[in-house]
């Protein structure tokens, strides 16, 4: 008997998707530009849930699935396409439908300023994007 055991402890294997303190539940509580001007987002219910290798933007007027890869200090999203499922997802090809969710690129690029197990910014070409772990 554990023989049996010892052999299936050794065959299982424990998936991790490497992300640390990146996967989760986020929501965005203020944007800053970079010239200086600041929103609260708390009330937009701006949320971005992080698993593996997808991240989901969601709001009231959009909800948004992204390729993304991580290196630590960095935040690259890719291949975004438009929640649809009713029938497929749809392809976005207008960054303009993506700026409520804080992203104004198809190919958006962050570099991550903190990121521990409650809080993260987010800095782009243009945006600071604050957000708490819910």
């Amino acid at each position: 008997m554990l023989s049996l055991a010892a052999v299936l402890c050794v065959s299982c294997e424990i998936e991790t998707s490497g992300n640390g303190s990146l996967d989760g539940f986020w929501q965005l509580s203020q944007v800053d530009t970079i010239g200086g001007s600041s929103a609260d987002m708390r009330a937009k219910g701006v949320f971005w849930a992080v698993q593996t290798d997808l991240l989901e933007a969601r709001s009231a007027s959009a909800d948004v699935f992204f390729r993304f890869s991580y290196t630590g200090d960095s935040l690259f999203l890719s291949d975004p396409y438009m929640n649809n499922r009713d029938s497929s997802d749809i392809k976005v090809t207008d960054a303009s439908q993506l700026t409520s969710l804080g992203i104004n690129s198809l190919d958006e690029r962050f570099r991550v300023v903190t990121l521990d197990g409650g809080t993260m910014v987010l800095r782009s070409d243009v945006l600071l994007l604050s957000f708490r772990k819910y």
